[in-house]
């Protein structure tokens, strides 16, 4: 069933947005996911359904790379408008922060501090000061993550810190599934002024073992325009602006 499939691979499913694109009635699209709901294969939310496969498991990094990769791309576009032109940003691991790479460049006046090797190696020999994180390397997000990571951010301030999730929650918040990592998220969005977190419609709904922040404590989020309106509702009531790609 195309329904199961693209939840698997996008991890959420609108049902208004699935009905056009299948060119049926939205409740035929309800119908199949409650089927789907039965089998186990996804759980119904308000507006669609999750896969389930999203929310038991964390994919490695090269999984996360082939998800959503224009929705990404496009998202970090929007972001990297909030990048100082000097200063320090601190840039966390993952497969979306990483599509900030290309505005990252030949930035003599900036300071990169970033946990993710993937930028860093990218950024690395371009004119921008780069520092990469030390620490634990997760191989799942190809990040430094630990308390000797969290040790050397308490040594810097900056203007923006751009952040990923693994899973956004109405009742958990923004969650990673490691606690060293949420660690190091939580240096970041302590230790800079502005914090921006980038995440793709896939990521809402799911929620990870360790919450490293409410939506009041992130200023702004850029998403697609897939994002489901009860998740801009509630950072509009958090005071948290969301800016759709």
């Amino acid at each position: 069933m195309q329904l199961a499939e693209w939840s698997r691979v996008e991890g959420r499913i609108d049902a208004i947005s699935a009905a056009k694109r299948l060119d049926c009635a939205v409740e035929t699209v309800r119908r199949d996911l409650e089927v789907l709901q039965r089998r186990g294969i996804v759980r119904r939310v308000h507006g669609g359904a999750i896969s389930t496969e999203r929310l038991a498991k964390e994919f490695n990094f090269t999984e996360r790379k082939q998800s959503n990769p224009s929705s990404k791309r496009e998202i970090a576009k929007v972001a990297a408008k909030f990048i100082p032109a000097a200063g320090c940003v601190f840039v966390d691991g993952g497969s979306t922060t990483e599509y900030l790479a290309e505005a990252l460049k030949n930035k003599p006046d900036l300071l990169v501090v970033t946990a993710s090797l993937n930028l860093a190696s990218q950024i690395a020999g371009t004119g921008t000061p780069v520092i990469m994180l030390g620490g634990r390397v997760r191989g799942t997000s190809l990040s430094a993550v630990g308390q000797q990571a969290a040790k050397e951010l308490s040594a810097f301030h900056a203007q923006v810190a751009f952040l990923g999730a693994n899973g956004i929650s109405l009742d958990a918040g923004f969650t990673t599934a490691d606690q060293d990592e949420a660690l190091v998220k939580r240096m970041m969005i302590a230790n800079s002024t502005e914090t921006v977190l980038l995440a793709d419609n896939s990521k809402f709904g799911a929620a990870y073992p360790s919450v490293f922040a409410k939506f009041n404590e992130v200023d702004r989020v850029v998403t697609d325009m897939n994002a489901p309106q009860e998740y801009l509702d509630a950072f509009q009531a958090a005071d948290t602006e969301a800016v759709l790609a």
